[in-house]
């Protein structure tokens, strides 16, 4: 009886993993871009300006470093906390599993999105 059972469930979990794959999400209704061929002074222009944008996360990233370092332990640790809340309190906000999986709201906040 309980192995016709578990056959069930798990043919079921595999229906609705492979009715996820066929459904459209929000990413399929959109264009795809245009593959236009890039100048040589075009490519050279993304290069510095991706390499620009590197150099400033990186001091940004050593900047932050620096100003955690400055603090003191109790500071450190208070932050710690804080971050740990802050996890704890935004998970109350995410939209479900079920409504994330299935919902079609690309464009349009659902009733469980804040």
């Amino acid at each position: 009886m309980t192995l016709i059972f578990v056959k069930k469930q798990l043919l079921f979990a595999l229906l609705v993993c492979i009715s996820g794959l066929f459904m459209p999400s929000c990413k399929t209704g959109e264009p795809l871009e245009n593959k236009t061929r890039l100048t040589n002074e075009e490519k050279m222009v993304i290069k510095l300006k991706s390499r620009e944008k590197k150099k400033n996360i990186a001091e940004y990233e050593a900047a932050v470093k620096a100003h955690r370092k400055n603090q003191t332990e109790s500071t450190q640790k208070m932050m710690k906390e804080a971050k740990k809340q802050q996890r704890k309190n935004n998970r109350i906000h995410q939209r479900s599993l079920w409504d994330r999986l299935f919902g079609n709201s690309c464009n349009k906040k659902s009733s469980t999105n804040f």
